[in-house]
């Protein structure tokens, strides 16, 4: 699942991140510590569930909640907090669930359980490979890209774990010497069309997600090296994991060297 926790307290954030790895290991989860950056978040990226701490600074978890159910209507919302005197009007907005502070794993165990709104199952994933070169399969055989530079758009998009990237951001990256956007746009436009040319051939025309001049990728119709690595998810053989090398092929990965570095120094 995709998870998005939006508390102002840092402590509270990491401690519900701890206690999601313990219940529901292998999630995917981000950030926010405000009403504002969790709508950002939510317009970007698809949730499933979304962990709301109602008293906030400004907007309380209770009018995102309200936004959220607008922008997302098939995520579900768990309000968090530590007064039990807003159960009625969590309840009011059909949220799936309401947990009091602090958190305990067996009522946070039971509401992720009973989502009022089941978190669909993909019936086919692509494979992905990122640990040393990036390369994804279908059904065990290479995926064939029209031009070099739609899979290294993928690559990058894969790199940020369903985050979304701008136009710019992304030129930035894949073009050497952008200079000016402007520069690349026909180019750009280009490679997102064989891109989706090549997804739409193998089935999987959403999975390049494009909104409001951002782009991002819906990770649960992929199977990931660096996804599994990255939530500690122990499905993949030994030989599978981190070895130092990630999509070695593409200069701009190097930026995601140190983060994988320090994953590694914190599990031994």
């Amino acid at each position: 699942m995709r998870i998005l926790i939006t508390d102002d307290e840092r402590i509270m954030r990491e401690e519900l991140k701890d206690a999601l790895d313990r219940v529901s290991p292998g999630n995917i989860v981000d950030f926010a510590e405000n009403c504002d950056s969790a709508i950002e978040r939510i317009r970007e990226a698809r949730y499933d569930v979304a962990f709301c701490d109602i008293q906030m600074p400004g907007k309380n978890g209770l009018a995102l909640a309200e936004t959220i159910k607008r922008l997302s209507p098939r995520t579900n919302i768990i309000m968090v907090t530590a007064y039990s005197e807003y159960a009625l009007d969590a309840l009011k907005l059909f949220v799936s669930g309401y947990i009091l502070k602090p958190v305990k794993d067996r009522e946070l165990e039971a509401a992720l359980n009973n989502l009022r709104i089941a978190v669909p199952q993909p019936e086919k994933q692509l494979t992905v490979r990122c640990f040393g070169l990036f390369d994804v399969f279908y059904e065990g055989k290479p995926v064939v890209f029209q031009r070099q530079r739609s899979k290294e758009l993928l690559a990058y998009l894969i790199s940020l774990r369903g985050a979304s990237a701008s136009r710019e951001q992304i030129c930035d990256n894949l073009f050497e010497d952008a200079g000016s956007v402007d520069k690349w746009t026909p180019t750009f436009k280009s490679v997102v069309h064989s891109l989706r040319e090549t997804l739409e051939k193998y089935g999987f025309p959403d999975l390049l997600i494009h909104s409001r001049n951002r782009y991002s990728v819906d990770t649960v119709l992929l199977k990931c090296d660096y996804f599994d690595y990255v939530t500690g998810k122990p499905a993949a053989p030994p030989a599978t994991g981190y070895q130092g090398e990630f999509m070695t092929q593409y200069s701009w990965a190097e930026q995601f060297v140190y983060m994988l570095e320090r994953i590694g120094g914190e599990d031994h």
